[in-house]
């Protein structure tokens, strides 16, 4: 009778392996986690777009113009009312939202960057241009997004952006035209 002889695996083939799965694992994690910074910042785009659209429902059936007010790493819903641009606060879904830590917001309204050079302090009303102080700008913000009565607004363009973890800039593209409708990225239907 023969014995067996078993050979099994040396300490230097383990940990081969192991290391080959601890690599693996890594890459599928940050696919994932790459994968995960896109849909958030597709669902904030999407809260805003359902949000808006419900705000352009209340302007037709008000008949008053709102408008919304985008900064840098926030944006929020304004009404005008007694020649002033005031917040909505009524309902909490409408008041004031500010992104997350890592998520910026870029306008473009009707195919121009929001600041222009020769730009010149206009208001869409008949008011006369009375020189605001900064509190009063920052109390009363007068909206770059228009809504009207009619259901139409300003065409824009707002990015929602933010960096993965390889530091590579992701985005998620509200595009709205001038008939109130918006998308979620460009949509090739549209006339521009």
């Amino acid at each position: 009778m023969r014995a067996s002889h078993q050979r099994g695996f040396t300490l230097l083939e383990v940990m081969l392996v192991a290391l080959l799965m601890g690599l693996a694992a890594a890459a599928v994690t940050l696919s994932i986690s790459g994968a995960d910074r896109q849909q958030e910042l597709n669902r904030i785009a999407n809260q805003f777009m359902a949000t808006t659209e419900m705000v352009l429902d209340e302007t037709v059936l008000s008949g008053h113009f709102l408008g919304i007010v985008v900064d840098d790493n926030r944006y929020e819903y304004v009404f005008y009312d007694d020649g002033q641009w005031k917040p909505l606060q009524a309902d909490r879904m409408l008041t004031a939202r500010e992104m997350e830590y890592g998520v910026t917001l870029s306008l473009i309204l009707e195919g121009l960057p929001l600041t222009q050079e020769d730009e010149e302090d206009e208001s869409w009303f008949d008011e006369p241009l009375i020189e605001k102080s900064e509190d009063d700008k920052k109390k009363f913000p007068e909206p770059q997004i228009m809504l009207f009565p009619s259901g139409e607004m300003s065409s824009f363009e707002l990015s929602f952006l933010a960096e993965n973890e390889l530091g590579e800039e992701i985005e998620a593209l509200v595009v709205g035209d001038a008939l109130g409708r918006m998308t979620l990225g460009r949509d090739d239907g549209f006339d521009d």
